[in-house]
Parts: structure tokens; sequence; C-alpha cells
């Protein structure tokens, strides 16, 4: 009698920076034909060169050659709000605070079993989901859907409901050069017999907004506006 094989839909991504394979390939096996699925990098500078606003989750180790997972998590917080959990043999007090410090968002010391890591990544992978169903993030730039407020290195910023809906726009739209009419059409609409000059008024608006991140939102000379994000 033939049995149907469950497939597994991933769901998220996990990058794994550990210098050993061993515990590498002890992990990918594990995760294997599951809901997570695991990229290697065998140390910090690999794994800062392969990180990409697609990783959910990044499980780093702390000893390795070139680079300590310590500075690889001050790097990763410079740039990304990515789930972090630490790896590692050191199982002293002061090293998991340490790692905690530097932005860690779990700690599992090694040995460990495959079973609980996966169980642990899984529940911050979802819980995480949840709290940012209702977001938009690029960068260090977070748009709160439901309170019309961009938060910024942890300050609130308010928005007036046409500054909410153009920058929503601008974000739902990344990499796209939309043009002052598009623009006009989508948040105006069509009944709208002004000139692209409201459009420039409000992105001047915007840029003040994000302050040192107003490069996000880049000018596209006679054709309108492109947001870009972060460059990494």
């Amino acid at each position: 009698m033939l049995h149907k094989v469950k497939e597994v839909v991933v769901m998220y991504k996990a990058l794994m920076i550990e210098d050993h394979k061993e515990v590498r390939d002890f992990v990918k096996e594990y995760f294997d034909h599951k809901e997570i699925e695991v990229i290697e990098a065998q140390n910090g500078y690999e794994g800062l060169a392969i990180l990409d606003d697609t990783i959910d989750i990044i499980l780093l180790d702390i000893m390795m050659p070139g680079i300590d997972g310590y500075e690889v998590c001050k790097q990763i917080r410079s740039q990304y709000n990515t789930l972090i959990v630490f790896i590692s043999a050191l199982s002293e007090d002061e090293n998991q605070l340490k790692a905690y410090e530097y932005g860690a968002d779990d700690y599992i010391t090694k040995p460990f079993k495959p079973s609980l890591l996966y169980a642990k990544c899984l529940a911050l992978l979802k819980r995480n989901k949840k709290i940012k169903t209702n977001q938009l993030q690029s960068g260090k730039v977070i748009l709160d859907l439901d309170k019309h407020i961009l938060v910024i290195e942890e300050n609130n910023i308010v928005l007036t409901d046409k500054e909410f809906k153009l920058i929503r726009y601008l974000m739902e739209n990344q990499g796209i050069v939309l043009s002052r009419e598009k623009i006009l059409d989508a948040l105006w609409g069509y009944d709208y017999y002004g000139d692209g000059r409201a459009v420039d008024t409000y992105i001047k608006r915007l840029r003040k907004r994000l302050g040192k991140y107003s490069y996000y939102i880049q000018t596209i000379v006679k054709t309108g506006y492109v947001w870009k994000g972060e460059e990494l």
C-alpha cells in the first residue's frame, strides 16, 4: 500500500554562521524537509556577505576565526532587526549576558538537541511574524499600518493621513520608479486637477520625517520618485 508523503512548505529561511561543518550538517539534517530552510556560512565574513532581507533568523556561533560572533551580531544590528540565536559552547552567564547586550534574541549552549533548537527558532519566528503582521519595514524604517506612525530607531513619528498614504505607497513599491502622475492618481484620485508640485511638497515633508534616512526616497529627474530603502 502506497502512502502519500506529506509535503512541507518552507516558510522561513535561517542563516547559520558556524565554522564547524559537522555542527552545520547536524542542524541542517534535522531542519531538512521542515518549515525552516538553512543557509550555511562557515565564518562571520561569509555570513555578513550572504545576509539580506530574505533571511528570517540567524544561528550564530561565537568562537570563530577572523571575526567572532559578538562582532558579527553588532554589525548585523547596525542594519537589520533579524532574529538572532547564539549557539555556543560558552556556557558562563557573562557570555550569555554579553550576547543579549549585543542584541541576541536567544542563546543555546552546546551540546544541544536539534529538536530543541528547531522548536525555539519556530516559536521565535511565529511570534515575530504576528508582531510584524501590520508593519512594513525597510532597513531602519518601520511603518506601523495600524497607528499610522513611523518608527525609526525606537522613535515614533506621527504622520498625517496623506503622509502615511504616500510613504506606504512608496514602500510597497520599493525599487519601482513612480511618476508624479501615478502618485497623484493613487493618492489624490483621478479627479484631482492640481499638478505634480503637490507630490513634491509631500516628498519634502517625508524626507524631513525620515531624517538621516531621507535618502531612502530618491528623485528620478523629470520622472518622479523611487523608494530605494537600505543600500547594502
